[in-house]
């Protein structure tokens, strides 16, 4: 149950505690930019508070390009308390805290409450300080501490999403447009364009469609499942369960089980499986990723070229393609893929389960190869610009110090 309206003019703080590993996909973007559902981590929480963040607390290596985004990452000069909110929360009902309350679930993980400037800024130079916090009151939530962790609470962030978004132009399947079934709620935007013969499977979870959203004929889309605003789905698609295609990104063939963080394409037939999509990726005809291990084990990765392996906890787990990934035609993952931000594989045979940022990969190499910084940028400017858009002066900055950091060249 949400508790009572908390005052309108408070002040909300979101705070990354930098516990999460969710690898590359944090390379451009705080941990609560992930999507989660029809918003972000961060705007399903504004959404269910009903304001903007006042303030984040971010890892200082995305700091430059959260600010840019319009978020204040320091703590202001005037604030004096402020609904403070762990920036992985998924439940983003449970961050609707009465003023004077401190909310945490039975294990002391702090999830929201009120907190003074004096306890403010020992967390912002200390994140763990939150788990010491004395609790009012102890409740139930959800929280994001990898990517799997977002893709397989896709049937539960919808469902909230639905009551706290409140899409205002909706309306139902024409008849001309295919036919649905199932006794979720269908929402699609007024804006949205849906071909013939089209189908919407509502039987197991809602199915949102956007504003400004093409499905072409012949597709399918099974609940729960959300294709975004501006996005299209290509003829013959099929669309599975526990999918979200992000605003701005091209879908095609078999989808399931995947987050697209928006602005990235799969225009082709191909399948991909129980994944997490950056932004900025293309992914080439016929590419095909396995989400499910022969011996149909526990599926085991590596996120990181300095780090373990980390064990995932899933039967079924596929890739991570981060931003910038571009795969060519006929790319085919293994089971619990990473792919590192600004990579390019083209070869016939599978790359490794960890391919490094920037890599080049082709039949032709032989050990590591990488992008030239300047042809990179060069690529990442031609493929934004598409969309109206371009690399601000922050990402380009942190771009070239990821570079740096993973060739060594600068």
């Amino acid at each position: 149950m949400i508790p009572t309206e908390i005052p309108s003019d408070a002040p909300l703080v979101l705070i990354d505690d930098c516990r999460g590993t969710f690898g590359p996909l944090t390379d451009l973007r705080a941990v609560f930019e992930l999507r989660a559902g029809l918003g972000t981590i961060a705007e399903r929480i504004e959404a269910a508070v009903g304001r903007k963040a006042t303030a984040v607390a971010v890892d200082r290596a995305v700091a430059g390009i959260v600010t840019e985004r319009g978020c204040q990452t320091s703590l202001p000069a005037n604030l004096q308390e402020a609904l403070v909110v762990h920036g992985r929360l998924l439940t983003a009902s449970a961050a609707r805290v009465p003023r004077g309350e401190i909310h945490a679930t039975a294990d002391g993980t702090f999830v929201a409450g009120w907190l003074s400037r004096e306890v403010l800024a020992k967390v912002w130079d200390d994140p763990s300080v939150l788990r010491n916090l004395p609790a009012t009151r102890t409740v139930e939530a959800r929280f994001a501490a990898t990517p799997w962790d977002l893709t397989t609470s896709i049937a539960a962030t919808l469902e909230e999403d639905l009551a706290i978004f409140k899409p205002a132009t909706l309306r139902a399947l024409r008849p001309d447009e295919g036919q649905s079934f199932g006794t979720h709620p269908i929402a699609i935007d007024q804006s949205a364009s849906i071909g013939p013969f089209a189908v919407i499977d509502a039987s197991k979870g809602p199915v949102v469609i956007g504003a400004n959203v093409v499905v072409r004929p012949f597709s399918v889309l099974v609940g729960p499942c959300a294709v975004l605003d501006g996005s299209s789905v290509a003829e013959r698609s099929l669309i599975k369960a526990s999918t979200v295609i992000g605003p701005h990104c091209r879908a095609g063939g078999e989808i399931g089980g995947t987050i697209f963080q928006g602005y990235s394409n799969k225009s082709h037939d191909g399948h991909l499986g129980d994944s997490f999509v950056g932004e900025w990726v293309n992914i080439g005809a016929g590419t095909d990723n396995s989400n499910l291990l022969n011996t149909y084990g526990e599926v085991i990765v590596r996120l990181e070229q300095d780090g373990g392996l980390v064990r995932t906890g899933r039967q079924f787990w596929g890739s991570i393609l981060s931003d910038h990934v571009k795969l060519a035609i006929g790319t085919r993952l293994m089971t619990g893929t990473t792919v590192g931000t600004g990579a390019m594989i083209a070869s016939s045979k599978s790359p490794p389960t960890l391919v490094s940022r920037f890599a080049w990969v082709t039949d032709a190499t032989d050990g590591a190869k990488y992008f030239r910084i300047e042809k990179f940028l060069e690529t990442a400017r031609a493929m934004m610009s598409r969309r109206g858009k371009s690399p601000s002066p922050g990402v380009e900055a942190r771009l070239r110090e990821l570079f740096e950091k993973s060739t060594g060249a600068s």
